[in-house]
């Protein structure tokens, strides 16, 4: 084997070495990973919702006077006998609910996994019957067949619509949002009224007689509640919530007429107004709320 020879096979074999470790290199290399993409519930929102609302008991025990008047002797004579006035409860079942149903707009920040917001909504309740409305049957013992009864019902007005102003606070499991609201409410009001009924064994003053209450007005408070979001789709989502407000006392006057133009007995009763409400909510969201992972 010459010189030449010799040099020409190691060379090749050179050769063929790099090109097989430039081979090896290439197969343990692996291409560029693509970000996976993630949902972001950042942005601007607007919805719609529908659900339900009630009232439960919060007024005051009423400790007022209650005048039973003249005791009838049947068929057609009186004692002048006069009931005292006396002072009792006035108690008794004083709930209502009601279909509601509205809009809401809103704008979410994420920061990692917790999402800040803020919302208003506004809801028409169409309470059918007084959000509080307590009655209570005074009576005394029959004298000579006449039951002597006293019906006072007192009406604290209907709730027309609600509105809130409110911060959102939670936590994100990607498409998953858990979350506390709370901030300031409002309602409109109806007027509120208060009637008394005297029974068959009350000749004077006879019959039912109302006493006017308020009138009209919109009441500030507070709410506060929580929910949970779920994003179906990149730029839809559907929410359930329950949230509670207050919006504070109101008083109503019991006036009790003499017949003769005067009063036998007055009184005032005085209820918390407060709102429960559940709702179903779908929103759409403005922009591009999926972001790339990096």
């Amino acid at each position: 084997m010459t010189t030449r020879t010799i040099v020409v096979m190691a060379a090749s074999a050179l050769l063929t070495g790099v090109a097989t470790a430039d081979a090896a290199d290439m197969a343990v290399k692996t291409p560029l990973a693509i970000p996976a993409p993630v949902f972001s519930w950042t942005g601007f929102y607007v919805g719609g919702n529908i659900g339900g609302a009630w009232s439960r008991n919060s007024s005051d025990a009423y400790n007022g006077v209650v005048f039973p008047g003249f005791i009838v002797l049947p068929p057609n004579a009186a004692i002048i006998t006069i009931f005292p006035g006396q002072l009792d409860t006035l108690a008794g079942p004083g709930t209502s609910s009601a279909a509601i149903g509205g809009l809401q707009a809103g704008y979410n920040w994420q920061v990692q996994r917790v999402v800040l917001g803020i919302e208003a909504d506004a809801v028409g309740t169409g309470f059918d019957g007084a959000i509080e409305t307590r009655s209570r049957t005074f009576g005394a013992p029959v004298i000579i067949g006449a039951p002597v009864t006293q019906t006072v019902t007192v009406d604290y007005g209907h709730i027309q619509w609600m509105a809130s102003f409110r911060g959102r606070l939670g936590f994100t499991a990607e498409r998953v949002l858990f979350y506390a609201t709370g901030g300031a409410a409002v309602a409109d009001v109806s007027g509120s009224k208060a009637t008394v009924v005297n029974g068959p064994g009350i000749a004077l003053p006879a019959g039912s007689f109302t006493s006017a209450g308020s009138g009209s007005e919109t009441r500030w408070g507070w709410t506060l509640g929580g929910g949970v979001e779920w994003a179906f789709a990149s730029q839809w989502s559907l929410a359930a919530e329950y949230r509670h407000s207050d919006f504070g006392r109101r008083s109503v006057n019991i006036v009790i007429p003499d017949g003769f133009g005067g009063t036998a007995g007055a009184g005032i009763s005085t209820g918390r107004l407060t709102a429960d409400q559940v709702t179903a909510r779908v929103n759409y969201r403005f922009g591009g709320p999926v972001v790339a992972r990096y």
